[in-house]
């Protein structure tokens, strides 16, 4: 068990709440060794998303060159893991540099992935994936996919507000597309300051939350990442986890709290979800030993 000394606690879809435990109430759950058409196989974690009683995850595998997006899905207890190879390639098949997956959700029917360059400021392709033709072995095809001038590195997406968000690199921006792809709004340094977004160096430094992962929850936002100082000399710990309500309005509420690390492990460092009333999150590259990180509500 890990020696947390503050947790946080998720109340309903409500909020999580900073609490002080003597014993900890994070729960580790095993995941399967990751195995690629029966070969021991390494790939750096990215997004996680909860769809029943499956767990999906986007990941960049680092084994192999040029290395390949995945969108992985298993579940606990499995043994195995299913895989899709997601990796954007020419008109050729040739892949190409779009080969870092970011944290993703579901809008119920349909996942909502971005692949990027991985380079700030590199492009990116948003791909709809439609959730009814995940079949292990079959070839994804997305239904709908528009190009990004920019790396967006995670997007949250809600059919309840027909929006998808989506956050660059170190979440220097964030461009807000309807449920067709087209850009409504993008949100930049003074809006992003007020939000505790974002951590830019030039031309006017900014601190504020990197968002790795990020979903809606109802009509609110939950953001987890890790808070960056512009200066370079990052807290410690980092792991942040944000609730936002009313996340596009002039008068949003912000709500910030603190994860404790686990060991030397920044706990919101890439994939986060929520799965009926506990925050999931998976902050460790996937290989021969792999595990879940479960927060239960109160």
């Amino acid at each position: 068990m890990l020696p947390f000394l503050l947790v946080a606690v998720f109340v309903g879809i409500g909020a999580f709440l900073p609490v002080c435990a003597a014993e900890p109430v994070v729960r580790i759950t095993p995941l399967p060794a990751l195995t690629i058409e029966g070969r021991p196989a390494r790939a750096h974690t990215q997004g996680l998303e909860a769809i029943g009683s499956h767990l999906l995850v986007t990941a960049r595998r680092d084994d192999l060159q040029p290395k390949r997006a995945l969108l992985l899905r298993t579940r606990p207890g499995s043994l195995t893991w299913d895989f899709w190879d997601i990796t954007v390639s020419d008109g050729a098949g040739t892949p190409n540099a779009l080969d870092h997956p970011g944290g993703f959700q579901s809008d119920g029917t349909r996942l909502w992935i971005p692949l990027a360059q991985s380079a700030r400021n590199g492009h990116s392709r948003i791909r709809v994936y439609p959730l009814d033709k995940l079949k292990p072995g079959a070839a994804l095809t997305p239904e709908l996919e528009f190009p990004v001038d920019d790396h967006i590195g995670a997007i949250a997406v809600s059919r309840d507000t027909g929006r998808a968000i989506g956050a660059s690199w170190d979440t220097e921006s964030v461009y807000v597309w309807d449920l067709s792809g087209r850009l409504q709004r993008r949100l930049m340094a003074p809006e992003l300051r007020v939000r505790k977004l974002g951590m830019t160096r030039t031309p006017e430094p900014r601190s504020g939350l990197a968002v790795q992962d990020w979903k809606f929850v109802g009509h609110r936002l939950l953001a987890s990442g890790l808070h960056k100082e512009a200066d370079g000399v990052h807290p410690i710990p980092q792991s942040r986890l944000i609730w936002f309500d009313s996340f596009l309005e002039p008068e949003v509420r912000v709500t910030v709290l603190t994860l404790p690390r686990l060991g030397s492990v920044e706990p919101s460092r890439e994939g986060m979800t929520v799965s009926g009333a506990d925050l999931l999150l998976l902050p460790e590259d996937l290989g021969a030993t792999n595990r879940l990180l479960r927060i239960p509500s109160r």
